[in-house]
């Protein structure tokens, strides 16, 4: 399995999956950047880590999901090699299993970038701004909290999108239905079965009230075990000559 992974890590390296990585922080970075040094901002960090992570959880996160793991997934697909890489003396349950903890592992470090690019651009940003300081002391538990949490909410999504793009060989077909997703979502926001709808499961973690964000974070996370799971085994059991 360490072989497995070591592989995978070795085909991501020489991608555009890491190109892809390194935009959001890169674009809420520059973002974050102009708002404060504008005066545009909050002048407070708990309401800026808040309206943060809420960008990150509503849109960007989801469509992250989308382009990681539609990239992985072209890095089989693009040269046909699923026959030679499954023919590997290995379960083949195991090659479908590091390629995901692998798009899981890329996402969770792509969440950590965006949280500390928010407070760095927040940072870099006050020098230039008329007030040149925030009203109260950064909370780091408080960042690293929400963003860890919706990490979690968000195995659902990444799940789906990633059993999406490596069942189906066109990249349309994977962004398409992301794209698709995260559109719906805009509509059931405010709706009752937003809830349960994988690509809200995230920005969920937000609500006001906490039963609703803690049903979230359990329904992101045991969606999305059972998702990569099912998916697994069956990826596993069909015919890729």
């Amino acid at each position: 399995m360490i072989s497995l992974l070591q592989a995978e890590a070795f085909k991501l390296r020489r991608s555009l999956v890491l190109l892809v990585a390194a935009t959001p922080p890169l674009m809420v970075f520059a973002l974050g950047f102009l708002v404060t040094a504008s005066d545009n901002g909050p002048d407070m960090w708990q309401m800026q880590i808040m309206s943060g992570s809420a960008i990150w959880g509503f849109f960007l996160l989801p469509m992250s999901a989308i382009g990681l793991t539609a990239l992985q997934a072209q890095l089989e697909h693009a040269p046909n090699t699923w026959s030679h890489t499954l023919a590997l003396p290995r379960p083949k349950w195991q090659v479908f299993l590091a390629k995901a903890v692998w798009a899981q592992l890329i996402l969770a470090i792509v969440s950590l970038l965006v949280m500390i690019a928010g407070i760095l651009s927040t940072l870099a940003g006050l020098p230039f701004s008329e007030t040149g300081r925030m009203t109260d002391e950064l909370d780091w538990g408080l960042a690293l909290s929400l963003y860890a949490r919706m990490y979690v909410a968000a195995v659902f999504v990444t799940a789906l999108q990633w059993l999406i793009a490596t069942r189906f060989r066109s990249f349309a077909v994977a962004v398409s239905v992301g794209i698709g997703g995260t559109f719906v979502a805009v509509a059931a926001t405010s709706s009752k079965w937003g809830l349960y709808f994988p690509w809200l499961m995230p920005v969920n973690i937000l609500a006001s009230d906490p039963e609703r964000a803690n049903l979230a974070l359990a329904y992101g996370l045991g969606g999305g075990v059972l998702v990569y799971a099912l998916g697994i085994v069956w990826l596993a059991r069909r015919d890729w000559a």
